[in-house]
């Protein structure tokens, strides 16, 4: 393959979406399309890229919805990287947008390089309104991560084929189960972030209602993210006397510490895909989720999920997991077995050659 595929993907910190892409890039079968990131600085996904021989344009991006952006700094940016890929020579033959917020800066700059667009979808809370006002329809190939988002952005288009392509894990990320200790665990992960709908609400909420039925051990809880502002996200913290809360704000090497934990919780009220609750569950550690994204697809074990947007529901799931952990089967094995089949990052990748093929009129190979 004599040209480049050109990723966009604004943000570099360790999220999802970064953490999806990164594996994409540096996969053996999408080497030969020469990959190359445009990112907006130096952050985890650029030296992640870099270390695997993949170029890495980084840019100051607009705001594309911006008046300025839409007069004059979209076609700007645009040009900047036009003029960097051409100085490196790099020859563009499709843009690929990680996710809608980028959707416009692709279109633009793929009528700068002349080449067919694609952009994956990966917000689970994205609206039609956001589907129009980033013109994803624009685009020559649109592609959901998860199965519920697919299907409602294909209700949003349906004069077009919304693909359904996976997210995956690398084979070398799973890691034998952890023993499990003959008690409840004694310190427990809360995966997400703080923004609301990752539902960390609902877990403080779950807590003080097992607090106040004498139910609550004294257990330290570890959440991947910042203390939420209040005013958007309040824990009521202040409620629960029983236990210790930390923070550990953004982590970049998630395996090794969620293999610190013998239980994590993921309370998110969707996902589009769920990749941290599935690196968890490869990591060897037991899961408590809500049913979100791909998880009920490879976690048989029903002590181990609870519905989303349900404290009570997730307080007597808890209850449950602490008064009888050491006869209950967190289902781990099986979970690795289903990973493997169905989601790792080979299978993305095979789906979304055959995707490129036919977008470029190449026959398969």
């Amino acid at each position: 393959m004599a040209g480049s595929v050109i990723f966009l993907q604004k943000r570099t910190h360790r999220a999802g979406a970064q953490t999806c892409l990164a594996r994409l890039l540096r996969h053996p079968r999408l080497r030969p399309w020469n990959p190359v990131l445009v990112c907006e600085d130096d952050g985890w996904l650029a030296r992640t890229c870099r270390e695997a021989g993949v170029p890495v344009v980084v840019i100051p991006f607009p705001g594309a919805r911006t008046l300025a952006g839409r007069l004059w700094r979209n076609e700007a940016f645009a040009g900047q990287v036009a003029g960097q890929l051409r100085r490196n020579g790099i020859h563009p033959i499709l843009v690929h947008s990680n996710d809608h917020w980028d959707a416009l800066l692709g279109l633009t700059l793929a009528r700068r390089l002349h080449t067919p667009t694609a952009v994956f979808l990966r917000s689970p809370g994205m609206r039609f309104e956001d589907y129009d006002k980033y013109h994803c329809r624009e685009h020559d190939l649109v592609i959901a991560v998860g199965d519920e988002l697919q299907q409602r952005v294909q209700m949003w288009d349906q004069g077009r084929g919304i693909l359904l392509i996976h997210d995956g894990l690398e084979p070398s990320e799973q890691m034998p189960p952890k023993p499990r200790p003959p008690t409840f665990p004694q310190k427990v992960l809360v995966l997400g972030s703080p923004l609301d709908w990752k539902g960390w609400a609902d877990l403080t909420e779950a807590l003080w209602r097992l607090q106040k039925n004498g139910h609550l051990p004294h257990i330290q809880w570890d959440f991947t993210g910042e203390r939420p502002d209040p005013a958007r996200n309040n824990l009521h913290l202040e409620r629960l006397n029983i236990g210790q809360f930390q923070f550990l704000g953004r982590v970049e090497a998630f395996r090794e510490l969620v293999r610190q934990y013998d239980l994590a919780i993921q309370t998110s009220w969707h996902e589009s895909f769920g990749m941290a609750a599935l690196e968890t569950l490869f990591a060897g550690v037991p899961l408590l989720s809500t049913r979100v994204g791909v998880i009920e697809q490879v976690l048989e074990a029903p002590a181990f999920l609870a519905p989303p947007r349900n404290p009570e529901a997730l307080a007597q799931a808890l209850r449950n997991l602490i008064a009888h952990w050491p006869e209950l089967d967190p289902g781990v094995d099986k979970a690795q077995q289903l990973i493997r089949a169905r989601f790792l990052v080979d299978h993305t990748v095979d789906k979304l050659l055959r995707a490129y093929e036919e977008t470029l009129g190449l026959s398969a190979g």
